[in-house]
């Protein structure tokens, strides 16, 4: 066994980088390609990937309708859309891609580190098969985007002694914080390298000026956004956040620590996500830092950027585990780094047994998880069980998108639902307010004037178009509020139920009542 893995290494370090890379890339992709066009949706897509269609049929997020993050993300995936077309697979297709040249970049950067392009194919495939990452990367979320540009911006630092490299940098962390406002947490790890890697006034200072002229560059736009309407920006990056929930001071901390406590698998777990970050992760990286500590050498960048990240995961309220996929590639390189210098440092062959057992062990656990994301649905935002599994399976939100285009009339194509993610392929139009599924909650919290201003639609609002028969199709499926009470006030404006598929029921309006 050890002759045989020495043999890989060997061959790994020996063989050309590009036939490496290749082969790697292929890995990649038969993981995070079948899980994009296979994993169950997520809630939050739909309100992502119809956003990114508006924007590319020219509305403006925060002004036209609204929508609760940073900017880049629809623009990014509605100019892809405009090329494939507006798709489901396309999108998915593109964050499999991002995913795949993260992995890349990862491997190219503990390679660098570990002094052995074996380390650096190593971290690529652990970040492969680590249920945090091919369970939330490929999907259309504020995931994959930031976490790739801020990776970037760490490697152009660490691996670069261009003239430029600091204005890279800052231009990659602005991106990544158009993408998601709490990325620019981790701002204080590039100016702490930068105050401790420069010991001379003046060249610290011009370091630091290039950093913040690519960090302004590409907040620009940001600016923009903010001057169009102050208030309307606010609200919808910043102030609805805040209206979200309604915990007290004692829920608010409790649900805080659920997510950490989820990931150490205190009290309960999250299918092999507790089980990896136990095995591997954490040990590795606390490990990692203690050395640090005792040795008295500072901490790695990759290490203050994931720390930064993890506090700033905390900052949403409520905290979901998904949040700390985008620390896992940087604790992935500080883990297999620590390894690296480990079997340097002890020369026992049992050491390096283990460390190849435990690997093995970490992607074995795997397919759990790849179960319980494409079929189970047990735990997954949105399903839960696997009894609503089939509702966010997306051949069922495909078909359902169909039975609306069918019902619609050229001349009325509003139609209305409680989920936008229906509407991304149809020719249908959402009903102006309820692009997002959380608008009519969020309504329930601000003032009438608020309401129209913000663009959301309330529940009054709702009952409004039911009565005055504004639109001919309603869909009462994912993201759904009380049932009951929506086919009751259905029928009673004179809507039937026309078609049920899976649980998802599509009701119309019959011919001889529609205007």
């Amino acid at each position: 066994y050890n002759g045989w893995c020495c043999h890989v290494i060997t061959r790994i370090n020996q063989a050309h980088p590009a036939v490496v890379y290749g082969l790697l890339a292929v890995l990649m992709a038969a993981v995070f390609v079948p899980m994009s066009l296979f994993r169950l949706v997520d809630g939050d897509e739909g309100t992502y990937l119809l956003v990114s269609r508006l924007v590319a049929e020219g509305q403006l997020p925060y002004h036209d309708f609204y929508y609760p993050q940073m900017f880049l993300l629809p623009y990014v995936y509605g100019a892809w859309m405009k090329l494939v077309g507006y798709s489901w697979y396309g999108a998915r297709v593109l964050s499999a891609l991002l995913s795949i040249a993260l992995g890349l970049l990862v491997c190219r950067q503990t390679a660098h580190l570990a002094g052995a392009r074996a380390w650096g194919v190593l971290a690529a495939v652990l970040l492969t098969f680590t249920s945090l990452a091919f369970g939330w990367y490929p999907l259309i979320k504020t995931f994959v985007l930031p976490t790739l540009l801020l990776f970037a911006a760490y490697l152009v630092v660490s691996s670069h002694s261009t003239r430029w490299k600091w204005v890279a940098c800052g231009f990659l962390l602005g991106l990544a914080v158009a993408c998601r406002l709490y990325v620019i947490a981790v701002t204080p790890a590039f100016l702490l390298e930068i105050y401790l890697t420069e010991k001379a006034p003046k060249p610290r200072l011009m370091k630091l000026a290039g950093f913040t002229i690519g960090l302004v560059i590409a907040l620009l736009p940001t600016e923009l956004f903010f001057l169009i309407g102050p208030e309307t920006f606010i609200f919808n990056v910043v102030g609805s956040q805040v209206i979200r929930t309604e915990y007290t001071a004692v829920s608010w901390w409790h649900q805080k620590i659920a997510a950490p406590m989820t990931l150490l698998a205190i009290k309960s777990g999250e299918g092999v996500v507790s089980s990896q970050f136990l095995l591997f992760l954490f040990p590795l990286n606390l490990g990692s830092w203690i050395s640090s500590a005792v040795s008295r050498e500072r901490l790695t960048l990759a290490s203050s950027i994931a720390i930064l990240l993890i506090l700033a995961s905390f900052i949403p309220t409520p905290v979901y585990t998904q949040y700390f996929c985008m620390p896992l590639p940087f604790l992935m390189v500080n883990a297999v780094v620590f390894c690296a210098s480990l079997t340097r440092d002890v020369s026992a062959p049992q050491l390096r047994h283990f460390l190849a057992s435990l690997a093995t062990l970490y992607v074995s656990l795997s397919p759990y998880d790849f179960y319980r994301y494409t079929v189970g649905g047990e735990q997954i935002p949105g399903s839960f069980v696997h009894a609503d599994a089939v509702n966010w399976q997306l051949p069922t939100i495909r078909a359902v998108g169909q039975a609306i285009d069918r019902e619609l009339r050229p001349n009325r194509p509003f139609a209305i639902s409680f989920w936008p993610g229906y509407f991304v392929e149809t020719k249908a139009a959402i009903l102006p307010g309820t692009e997002n599924h959380y608008a009519p909650v969020f309504a329930q919290r601000v003032s009438a004037s608020e309401i129209a201003r913000f663009k959301l639609m309330s529940y009054p609002g709702l009952l409004w178009h039911f009565q005055h028969h504004s639109v001919d199709v309603i869909v009462v499926g994912n993201s759904a509020p009380d049932w009951a009470w929506l086919r009751e006030h259905l029928v009673q404006n004179g809507y039937t139920l026309k078609e049920r598929i899976a649980k998802t029921e599509i009701y119309t309006l019959p011919v001889t009542a529609r205007p």
